[in-house]
């Protein structure tokens, strides 16, 4: 069995986005709950998976996709490294923050 972690998005169907020189790969999985997934990792290499939730109705566009991958960076998630995926969900509706998900202790 593959874990979730070993699994690069295919490359069909997602799209390649350039943020501060680094390209990563990318894709909206929609979901009942909690909302849309947006997923993203390293275009060029394995690495760490980052997996941004927005609500329903969010229109998810190439700029959200460059903040949540800039937010997400500045939070600690190494695209670069092996290991789990790193979750976050935007706050509110105005993208003023994006926290990690489920909110620890």
């Amino acid at each position: 069995m593959v874990s979730p972690v070993d699994v690069t998005l295919a490359r069909r169907r997602t799209r390649i986005i350039v943020v501060d020189g680094e390209r990563y790969r990318w894709v909206v999985a929609p979901d009942d709950e909690p909302g849309l997934a947006i997923v993203v990792e390293r275009a060029d290499g394995p690495g760490r998976r980052m997996v941004t939730w927005v609500e329903h109705g969010t229109v998810v566009a190439p700029g959200l996709v460059a903040w949540a991958i800039r937010e997400a960076l500045g939070q600690g998630w190494t695209p670069r490294e092996r290991g789990r995926q790193v979750t976050f969900r935007v706050q509110d509706a105005d993208r003023a923050a994006l926290i990690r998900w489920p909110p620890g202790p």
